[in-house]
Parts: C-alpha cells; sequence; structure tokens
C-alpha cells in the first residue's frame, strides 16, 4: 500500500464518523423540538424551545461543523407550529446566525465551557445577549412582511423570540457543557441537589393543580430551591433547576394570555435562571479561592511539593496507621550553596526545582515527597522495610549524583545526604522528633562523608547527642525572648592614653542563670550548625543599640562578634545600616568584629558587605588576626580599621620568644595601612609597656577588666 492510501482510507473514516455524529445530533436537535412543541398546551405561556441551547452546546464543545443539525431542529421546529417550508427555513437559518455569532464570541472572549468564575459567566452572558438580539430586528421583519403585522406589533414579537431564544441558550448550553463528572466532589452536595431537584418538581405539580390565579405568586417559592441545586451543582445543577422550572410553567398553560404577561413571566423565568447562575458562579469563586488558600498553605511555592506543615500532618497520620509501617528518609543536598554564591538565588530556584523533579522521578510512586525548607526534602515511604528504604536511597542517590545544572558554561552537581528512620503506630511521638530523629541520621552521613546514607541507631550516642542538640535548638529562640542570656562587657583600655577617657568594651554574649552542662560556647556552635546564629546576632545588635541610645557618656563604643553565616543573611545590611537611625546614635561608635574566616568564606561578597558599613561610619574590626595562613595579604583587600591579634601570641609573650616578634610583625603590618591593633587574652599588667612599645594600641583581658554586665557598668544614662 502507498502511503497516501493511508491517509486516504484515514480520511474516509474521519467523514463516516463526523457524518454519523452529525445525523446523530440532528436526529437529537429534531427530536427535542418536537418534543418542546408537542408538551406545551398553549405555546404562548413561556415558550420553550431547548435546540438553540442544546445545539449551542453541542457546537461548542465539538465544533462549529455540526451546524447543519441546527439548520434542521429550527426549521423542523417551526414547521411543527405549522409555517410553510419556505419561512420556516428562514427561522432556522435565523437560529443558525444566532448560534455561530454566539459561538464567535465565546472563543474571541476565550469563555471556557465549564463557566468556571464570575468573569467567564459574565462573558457568556454578554455573548448570548449580543447573539439573539440580532432576533429582535429580524424576526420582527418577518411578521411585517410575511403577516403584515404594524411596526410596533411585530417588533413585540420579535422581543417574545429574542426571549425565549435568550432563555432557551441560557438554560440548555451550560445544561450540555458545564455538567461534569466532577460537579458532585462530595456526596452531601448529590443530597442537596436531589433535595432541589425533588423540591421544585413537587412543588410545580402542586401549583399546577391549584388556582390559575395563584400559580404566578407561588412560582417565586421556587427559587430558594433553585438556588440550592446552583450551591450543590454549580452552573450544571443551576440549569438542571431551572430547565425543570420552565417546564412546571409551560405545564400551567391552560388559556391564552396576552403576549405581554407572556414576557413578564418569560422575565421570571430568566431572573430565575440568572439568580441561579449568579449563586453559582460566586458560589464556586469561594470555593476556589478557598481551594487556593488551602493549597498555598500546604505546598510549597517553589517547586510545588508539600511544605513542612502538611508533611508533618501526613507524619502525624502514620504515627495513628496501626496498619502500615512507614519509614522516612531526610535528604539535605551537598554543595547547593555554592550555586546560590556563585550565580544568584534565581539560579538557585531553579536548579532546586529540577532536583525536585529529579527526586520525585526517582521515588515510588506511593511515596510522599515534601519540601522542608531551604536545600532539605522529607520522603514517606509506606509499608517500606529496609531493602525499601535501601533501594529507594540508592535510587535517590544514583539520580542526584547523574544531575548536572548548566548556567553559562560552569556546571554545577550536587550530592545528597540522607538519614532514615522508621516510623511504628502507636508510638509516643510527636512528628517533630521522628523528624529530629531522621535529620540526627542525616547529620550523621554528613560527618560520615556526606552523599551516603544513614539509618537512626537509638544506641549510637553520638546520635542520642545530636537528638539532645535539636531539643535544645528548638528552646533557643523563646531563651532569647525570655531573658535567659543577657548580654556583658569587657573593658577594652587605649595604651596611648594613661587616663582611657574614651570608653571601649568588647559586647559578650552570657547565660543570665545558668545552665547545667551547657557552655555559650556550646550554644553558639549549636546556632551555627542550625542555621540561628543569624537570630543571636541581631539580638545581640539590638541590645547593644538600645544601650548606645541610653548611654551617658556619648563617646562610648561597643565592639559586637558577627557570626560565620550572619554577615552573609539575607537583609542582614539592611538591618544594620538601619540601627543608626533607629536608636539615634553615631555609627562610629558601632565596631562590627568578624573573624578572618568569616571574611573569607567569600570575599567579594564580605569586601563589598563591610565597604557599605564603613562608608555609613561603622568601624570593622577583624578578630584573631595572624592566625590564618593568608592573614597579610587579606588585609589589604578588606576596609578594616581595627585588627586584635590573636590571644595565644600575647599569652606566649615572656614564654616563646618568637611572641613577641610575630606581634611585633603584625602591628607594623598593620600600621603601614593605617589600621591600630588590639592585644587579646592580657593576664598580666606587667607586658603592658611592652605591647605599647611594640606598636599595639589597645589592650583587653582578665588582668585589665573582667567582664560584667553590660547594663551596670555605668554609662547608663539616668533620666
Amino acid at each position: 500500500m502507498e502511503p497516501g492510501d493511508g491517509l486516504a482510507e484515514r480520511g474516509a473514516r474521519d467523514y463516516l464518523i463526523f457524518a454519523y455524529r452529525l445525523v446523530l445530533c440532528t436526529l437529537l436537535l429534531i427530536l427535542v423540538s418536537w418534543l418542546a412543541a408537542a408538551a406545551q398546551p398553549n405555546q404562548g405561556y413561556v415558550p420553550i424551545w431547548p435546540s438553540g441551547g442544546i445545539g449551542l452546546g453541542l457546537l461548542w464543545r465539538h465544533g462549529a461543523r455540526y451546524w447543519p443539525a441546527v439548520l434542521a431542529a429550527g426549521t423542523s421546529l417551526s414547521m411543527s407550529v405549522g409555517t410553510p417550508l419556505l419561512i420556516a427555513l428562514g427561522v432556522g437559518w435565523l437560529l443558525v446566525l444566532i448560534v455561530m455569532v454566539a459561538l464567535y464570541l465565546l472563543h474571541r472572549w476565550h469563555v471556557d465551557v465549564l463557566l468556571a468564575d464570575m468573569s467567564q459567566l459574565i462573558r457568556f452572558l454578554l455573548a448570548l445577549a449580543i447573539a439573539t438580539s440580532l432576533s429582535v430586528p429580524i424576526y420582527g421583519l418577518r411578521m411585517a412582511l410575511v403577516f403584515g403585522y404594524a411596526p410596533l406589533k411585530a417588533l413585540a414579537f420579535g422581543a417574545d423570540y429574542f426571549l425565549s431564544a435568550l432563555l432557551s441558550f441560557l438554560i440548555f448550553a451550560p445544561l450540555v457543557v458545564a455538567w461534569s463528572a466532577r460537579t458532585f466532589d462530595r456526596p452531601a452536595k448529590r443530597w442537596m441537589f436531589a433535595i432541589g431537584m425533588a423540591s421544585i418538581a413537587v412543588g410545580g405539580w402542586w401549583v399546577v393543580l391549584i388556582d390559575p390565579q395563584l400559580q404566578d405568586r407561588l412560582l417565586f417559592l421556587m427559587l430558594p430551591f433553585v438556588v440550592l441545586c446552583a450551591l450543590s451543582a454549580q452552573i450544571g445543577g443551576a440549569a438542571a433547576a431551572a430547565a425543570l422550572l420552565t417546564m412546571v410553567m409551560a405545564a400551567m398553560a391552560r388559556s391564552p394570555v396576552p403576549i405581554t404577561d407572556s414576557i413578564l413571566r418569560t422575565l421570571f423565568a430568566l431572573v430565575a435562571v440568572l439568580t441561579g447562575y449568579l449563586v453559582a458562579a460566586a458560589f464556586r469563586e469561594r470555593e476556589h479561592v478557598a481551594a487556593e488558600m488551602d493549597t498555598l498553605a500546604r505546598h510549597d511555592a517553589l517547586t510545588g511539593l508539600m511544605n513542612r506543615f502538611e508533611f508533618e500532618n501526613r507524619v502525624a497520620n502514620a504515627l495513628r496507621d496501626s496498619e502500615r509501617q512507614y519509614a522516612l528518609l531526610y535528604l539535605d543536598l551537598d554543595q547547593f550553596k555554592l550555586v546560590n554564591d556563585t550565580c544568584g538565588h534565581l539560579a538557585g530556584d531553579h536548579m532546586l526545582r529540577r532536583l525536585a523533579a529529579t527526586i520525585g522521578n526517582a521515588l515510588p510512586d506511593n511515596a510522599i515527597l515534601a519540601r522542608l525548607g531551604g536545600d532539605e526534602f522529607g520522603c514517606l515511604l509506606p509499608d517500606a522495610n529496609t531493602n525499601d528504604v535501601q533501594a529507594a536511597a540508592s535510587r535517590l542517590h544514583e539520580a542526584i549524583n547523574s544531575f548536572e545544572f548548566l548556567v553559562g558554561e560552569l556546571r554545577f552537581t550536587v550530592g545528597v545526604s540522607i538519614g532514615t528512620t522508621f516510623i511504628s503506630a502507636g508510638e509516643d511521638q510527636s512528628p517533630d522528633d521522628v523528624l529530629a530523629r531522621a535529620d540526627v541520621a542525616c547529620y550523621a552521613a554528613k560527618e560520615h562523608g556526606r552523599n551516603r546514607t544513614h539509618a537512626y541507631d537509638p544506641y549510637d550516642q553520638g546520635m542520642q547527642g545530636r537528638h539532645s542538640e535539636i531539643q535544645r535548638i528548638s528552646q533557643l529562640q523563646s531563651d532569647l525572648a525570655n531573658g535567659v542570656f543577657e548580654l556583658h562587657a569587657q573593658r577594652i583600655i587605649d595604651l596611648r592614653d594613661p587616663d582611657d577617657s574614651a570608653p571601649f568594651y568588647e559586647v559578650l554574649l552570657r547565660h543570665a542563670q545558668g545552665v547545667p552542662g551547657e557552655t555559650i560556647e556550646s550554644v553558639i556552635g549549636m546556632a551555627q550548625r542550625y542555621g540561628l546564629l543569624a537570630q543571636i546576632d541581631r539580638w545581640v545588635l539590638e541590645l547593644s543599640a538600645s544601650y548606645l541610645e541610653n548611654a551617658s557618656a556619648t563617646n562610648v563604643r561597643l565592639s559586637i562578634n558577627i557570626g560565620a553565616t550572619t554577615l552573609d543573611s539575607e537583609g542582614f545590611e539592611n538591618f544594620v545600616l538601619a540601627l543608626p537611625a533607629r536608636y539615634a546614635f553615631d555609627a562610629r561608635r558601632m565596631v562590627l568584629e568578624i573573624t578572618e574566616a568569616v571574611a573569607v568564606q567569600n570575599l567579594t561578597r564580605a569586601v563589598a558587605t563591610l565597604r557599605r558599613f564603613r562608608e555609613h561610619g561603622f568601624e570593622i574590626s577583624l578578630d584573631d588576626f595572624g592566625t590564618g595562613v593568608a592573614s597579610f595579604g587579606y588585609l589589604s583587600d578588606l576596609p578594616v580599621s581595627m585588627v586584635k591579634i590573636d590571644g595565644r601570641f600575647v599569652r606566649d609573650m615572656g614564654k616563646d620568644p618568637t611572641a613577641e616578634v610575630v606581634i611585633e610583625s603584625l602591628a607594623r603590618v598593620a600600621a603601614l595601612r593605617g589600621i591600630t591593633c588590639v592585644a587579646e587574652w592580657v593576664e598580666d599588667l606587667a607586658i603592658l609597656p611592652k605591647l605599647r612599645k611594640l606598636g599595639v594600641t589597645y589592650a583587653q583581658g582578665y588582668a585589665i577588666h573582667r567582664p560584667e554586665p553590660l547594663l551596670s557598668i555605668g554609662a547608663i544614662r539616668v533620666s
């Protein structure tokens, strides 16, 4: 067979399918037309001609090429009431014109078939109003030319046709297109819809049987049930209720009525259906907003995965599930920060989205994946044993190790450290406890070389210590607010000024009340490991700034240590620069003290940030000067005004001859660059003259001043 033969065969098959569907649509619309005509004993009461609306719905769903079915239905309907063929054919073409104009506007305005919100509904109503309004002049002209009616009477017939066509389109087009399998998302909504429809049917049967003079008044009692159907089944439910209501109104006809009464009753039917649609659209929008808010509350905005809140809910459910065993995997990406530092956070976010997809593809279909924060992910595996966990972790390592991210000519790869633990139903633990176990195991994987998996072992002493750290760090934030910590200060004296008239202190963090077995050094270490050091540093800076605001000595200066991760933390630069204005002190009275390791960790960014601090008046001090192999080289790059010579050299003066040589060399290099030197750890006042002779400007240590609470050193203004 030639290739063209296959195309021809497929084209013929498509044509036969189209012809088959067209015949079915035509027969359906003709049948509906004849049934509507036969069901209305008095067609001048509230005319119901569903074929137009159903035709629009079919063309809207399946395409405009099925228009001949609409022509056949319109012509057949007109002939069913005794209209000659040629005139009936004109009515059929009028129906086609209305449907095609409406269809064009719906596509032009991008109206979705589900009419999901208020804006969609308004565009739908406007399209129908414009399209059906064409019937007023056209149908009026027909009545004037064919039947010889006066212009006003002809226009009245045109208006009647317009209202009946609009009613048909409004009710039956949404009934065809807006109804879907997802209409009832809860069983309660099915019951609400059934009650609403049953109430209209039973109430309508009763209305049909009572005195005709009371019928119109009692019709208004049906409106609440239309609203009930709209609330339970949205636009499709409102359309179904309105269709049933108009059928009831048609059954009420017992004798001809004036055309004005017919128009008024048609207007009532329009009001009923519009009320239902507006209620449905408003309620649908409300549900949509609520669903979006719920999604945002439960999902990570960057990756689309569950967030920590929702993941903890799933872990809580797993703790209550007595029939299944779950495993939890805690993933921490290795070397991910390099991308943010090198290419910026936008590139890092893009890489993180791709990594989230890679992780999801590597996991089993029944796995629950969440982003816990930063570059950390959590995975919950149901019905998992040790082999399942090992297999899942192995696939994750393989997928992530083969992952590459390109930024220009740069190529980035990452690893992943994974901690695992099992969840058993009935455990007397919270989701936080389970996550803490997995986090401890993940940390152990990092300590053992990274890019590997480690299972939680409750008998491992190292893990027990790590677990205790996690529990302690969770209290740290409240401790800062509850007065567990306070600021102490140690005097720094000027060796050139015997009277030392300018007070200068280093601010130190201390426990306000002793915590057994815990040192400030251990607190700082834990805070740094868990990313809370920046919060501690900000707390210290706030209190120090408040002290400077209230200090009675306007020339007092404070030197404040900045941690390893704080300088590069989000918003820290703006926070520091705002302090002098917030607390009304001269920026020159605050010295920001950093270690050499902090400065060279990200030299380019550190230099830029420190220069901005200097430009705004802050002084910069470099701590532990002389301990790094590149101290002299970096000193020329960093915008520091002061260096602190490592205290070990000062302590060893008199014991190690090389100590004085080192101190003198460091002081001389600093002096050549216009930088002053501070000697730490002075434990003997006798060395002060020697330090001054070696070129050291300032000194501090226990021999000079033992640290005491900052607020008690006598520099607070008395009001």
